[in-house]
């Protein structure tokens, strides 16, 4: 029996790095996003013996480690932390395949995390529901492999849909409630732009938690901003009026700049190159996904100028990743070798 699953790619439009603890549960965070139709899929598959082995077919990559080992120092030692939160003591085989590249801001090590605990829920009957799957995604990020981020990424993909995330000392997802109209709208007037780079999320955040521990003013003003602004797109996109949705533009710039002023490390030369010539041939706003460095932006179009917009990004070396919104979270089920 192999067990499959798959986890889609996020897209947060307002309100990410609030979802870091511990400024999260001191003060509360929230995020408004929506996964997409890209996914992270695995496929687990029971061995004879105590080894588990990871391939990569699409890199022709292989790597393989028995079960307790505890060394994180190496690459891939997600696999080595599911392996352990979990407690599993058996051999498998494990096949990754992504529809996105790694380090690209679309919190793909979470929809991993999320997809490779939702196979093992599946093969050994844990009984988990999809709140479960993402706290222990959470955990084995966070606690067990230690490295920093927030909470979104692991529940956005978990739960699937356009969702507003609450986050305090738990956290609750709220569905937006609004029209296809609205849906639609926002979509169309979405460019989601691939500038290269990469980066370890863990490292950018680790820079951004000193403005928090170092109670800075900008640090906590930027915070709030970004909240204020995941409240006000809230508003526009349940209001059901896609005449506001110009605003929506307004708001992913304000989100932009908060988001940029936590650290240094967040943009760059070639990010600022990208997002400017966008502004100059009708982006009304956008903001880069993810944690910062390189990656994915996401640009909020003046309708009538969305293929202009296009083709200046392409000119200057961007390359556009058609997407469409997934209601659909995490995804498990069964095939026969």
């Amino acid at each position: 029996m192999i067990i499959r699953a798959k986890a889609p790619f996020r897209v947060s439009f307002g309100g990410g790095g609030t979802d870091m603890a511990p400024y999260c549960v001191d003060h509360g965070g929230c995020v408004i996003s929506t996964t997409i139709d890209r996914h992270v899929y695995v496929s687990i598959v029971p061995r004879e013996d105590n080894v588990v082995k990871v391939y990569f077919p699409s890199v022709n990559k292989e790597i393989s480690f028995k079960f307790g080992d505890r060394n994180y120092s190496e690459n891939f030692e997600l696999f080595k932390g599911i392996i352990n939160h979990l407690n599993i003591k058996d051999g498998f085989d494990i096949i990754v395949h992504s529809e996105l590249p790694p380090g690209s801001g679309m919190g793909g090590s979470s929809s991993l995390a999320v997809a490779l605990v939702g196979a093992f829920n599946e093969y050994y009957e844990f009984q988990f529901n999809a709140h479960q799957i993402a706290q222990n995604a959470y955990d084995i990020e966070r606690i067990e492999l230690e490295q920093k981020g927030g909470y979104q990424d692991q529940f956005a993909a978990a739960y699937g849909g356009f969702n507003f995330i609450e986050f305090t000392n738990q956290v609750k997802v709220i569905p937006i409630k609004t029209s296809k109209e609205m849906v639609n709208e926002l979509h169309y007037r979405f460019i989601l732009c691939y500038v290269g780079g990469s980066h370890f999320s863990s490292d950018i955040q680790d820079e951004v938690l000193k403005g928090y521990v170092f109670e800075r003013k900008s640090y906590m003003e930027a915070m709030q901003e970004l909240k204020d602004v995941a409240h006000a797109m809230k508003e526009v996109v349940e209001s059901q009026d896609t005449n506001k949705l110009s605003s929506f533009g307004e708001l992913m710039h304000r989100g932009w700049l908060a988001k940029k002023s936590l650290s240094s490390k967040i943009s760059n030369k070639n990010i600022e190159n990208f997002y400017l010539t966008s502004k100059k041939f009708g982006v009304l706003g956008g903001k880069l996904l993810g944690a910062g460095g390189g990656g994915h932006l996401l640009l909020f179009s003046d309708p009538d100028k969305k293929y202009d917009i296009i083709n200046e990004l392409e000119k200057i070396g961007g390359k556009i990743i058609t997407f469409h919104f997934n209601p659909k979270g995490l995804e498990v089920w069964r095939a026969i070798k």
